[in-house]
């Protein structure tokens, strides 16, 4: 079974990633009139993901745990919310690309790559979301179910 924990991870290393690229991609005066708004607000909204998906790895492992943090609900709302801010601020940067990659600088690379690491954090955040409604929906006890009980049952059940 595929482990969950890696797309946390790697949710939240683009996640941190994007905080730097974002920035400095809002910092910038370029040629496309709206990347130093999208730019900003994407770094602003990395800090806020890297953030909300630390206390979801706090909660991740606690199969004891009745906090509604642990549950698969809390789990599965945040990815698809994540998602979905994600593939938005992306295809808003990507929006800006036109202007920017037309004069062939550095700040095409940098918007580009903010607007990659958008994208992969949406992907990594869906399958995610993917993995937790599955397991969670395998246990039979529905999105209610702690998270850490839901995979231990959907990988007993799998082997």
């Amino acid at each position: 079974m595929i482990n969950r924990t890696a797309f946390y991870g790697l949710a939240l290393f683009t996640a941190v990633l994007q905080t730097c690229f974002g920035f400095f991609a809002g910092f910038v005066k370029g040629f496309s009139p709206y990347l130093h708004i999208f730019g900003k607000l994407a770094g602003a909204t990395s800090i806020a993901t890297w953030i909300w998906l630390s206390v979801l790895m706090h909660y991740n492992r606690r199969p004891l745990s009745t906090h509604p943090f642990a549950r698969s609900l809390a789990h599965f709302t945040s990815f698809i919310i994540l998602t979905g801010i994600w593939t938005a601020l992306a295809i808003m940067i990507a929006s800006q690309m036109a202007y920017e990659c037309s004069v062939h600088d550095l700040w095409c690379a940098v918007g580009c790559f903010s607007s990659a690491l958008g994208f992969l954090t949406s992907i990594f955040s869906a399958i995610a979301a993917t993995l937790v409604y599955q397991a969670a929906m395998t246990s039979g006890a529905g999105l209610e179910v702690n998270v850490a009980q839901a995979s231990r049952r959907a990988t007993d059940i799998d082997l």
